[in-house]
């Protein structure tokens, strides 16, 4: 297996975009595209603050763009980490993984399969969203084309933002509303490259604790092996191979998790801090549109949305939760082993071994929120009181 099969999609998105291998000329560029809809968004937001709805409706856009800056300046202040990050875990983290192909193929590539599905998956909805975005402004204006009615007042653009009065008229419309297409892109873009990166490293160390997972079985056929063979003295070489092999391993992967840890741990912060934001503002969207033709236009455009919004975060936590369950599975795998069989000097090994197995991995929000199913949960606790919230102001 090639690991470029399955993370090619990763390494050219994070490439355009400037973050892997850096790139700063290329990621500023990226930027300064990003803050034409950011500062005309703002605007728009500070001269209608009175306005709840066009306050709502400019947020919920504006949130991610923000998010996605708010992240890709964390990665590039650890640029250095991150490219050594992303050199290992694509070359030795991989070949560490991969090592007993024949025996234990099977094992990991259901999990790097995983993280090649869930990437595809992202991708889609990221340009399903942003296709309805960029295609349904240009049908509406089409249909009241068709009507008769069309004029400059019914000139939109895909994302709500402030204009001057001229901004609406050829040349500047056509100008404007591709800037609007690039800027949402390469925001995408970036989203796409830093979650993917994450949930696939996250889906790898998985992997890695199935294959250790496999080692420890066979070591406890060996052990067979060697009762059988009333201690032969190459079985027992062997063995002690096998566990030096595997308490090895063992090390690799956890110091493997304490680096995701430590330069995803703010990224996923801020994610945590703003998905129930997101998934209220949108879905505020959603439920605030009436039964007309611009609401319904709305309508689709924002349940695509909200689609993206719910993906990201279990991109996180579905991988997050695995990680867990593996990497327990490890302790539970070295208790079924009747270690007492072994030698005195394989016995101090494997109950190091075993005393560090007790701790599952894990990977967290700031230190402060553990990335796993429950947390979904939490989070879209959290975004159903702020709607609440939200409707109550509303109605009033």
């Amino acid at each position: 297996m090639n690991i470029d099969d399955y993370v090619f999609i990763n390494k050219r998105v994070l490439k355009f975009v400037g973050l892997y291998p850096t790139n700063i000329a290329r990621y500023i560029v990226c930027c300064v595209c990003m803050f034409t809809i950011v500062i005309p968004q703002a605007v728009q937001i500070y001269q209608n603050w009175r306005d709840l709805a066009v306050v709502l409706e400019t947020s919920s856009v504006l949130l991610t763009i923000l998010l996605a800056i708010l992240k890709s300046l964390v990665w590039i202040s650890n640029r250095r980490k991150m490219d050594s990050f992303i050199d290992y875990m694509f070359t030795d983290y991989w070949d560490v993984m991969t090592a007993h192909i024949s025996k234990h193929e099977n094992v990991y590539a259901i999990y790097v399969r995983k993280g090649h599905l869930f990437t595809k998956g992202y991708l889609f909805l990221i340009c399903n969203s942003l296709l309805f975005f960029f295609s349904l402004p240009i049908f509406e204006s089409v249909v009241t084309t068709i009507k008769g009615t069309s004029d400059n007042s019914t000139n939109n653009f895909p994302f709500v933002a402030l204009y001057p009065e001229s901004y609406y008229n050829f040349p500047m419309y056509e100008i404007v509303y591709f800037s609007q297409m690039l800027a949402t892109s390469l925001c995408g873009l970036i989203i796409l490259g830093t979650d993917t990166l994450i949930a696939t490293a996250l889906f790898h160390t998985c992997g890695h604790f199935r294959v250790l997972q496999g080692k420890i079985e066979h070591i406890n056929g060996e052990i067979g092996h060697m009762l059988q063979a009333h201690n032969e003295l190459n079985i027992v070489r062997k063995i002690k191979l096998q566990i030096i092999s595997t308490i090895k391993h063992h090390y690799t992967i956890l110091w493997f998790c304490d680096y995701m840890e430590t330069i995803f741990s703010p990224m996923l912060f801020l994610q945590t801090l703003a998905s129930s934001l997101i998934i209220c503002l949108v879905g505020f969207q959603i439920t605030d549109a009436h039964i007309t033709a611009n609401a319904i236009s709305k309508l689709i455009k924002y349940f695509s949305y909200l689609l993206m919004a719910l993906f990201q975060l279990l991109l996180f936590c579905i991988p997050g939760d695995a990680l867990i369950d593996e990497s327990s599975t490890i302790s539970r795998t070295l208790y079924t082993i009747d270690w007492y069989e072994l030698p005195v000097l394989f016995k101090i090994e494997v109950c190091l071994l075993m005393l560090r197995s007790q701790k599952s991995s894990k990977i967290t929000a700031g230190k402060f929120y553990v990335m796993h199913l429950e947390n979904f949960n939490a989070v879209l606790s959290t975004a159903v009181s702020y709607f609440m919230l939200l409707r109550s102001f509303n109605s009033d």
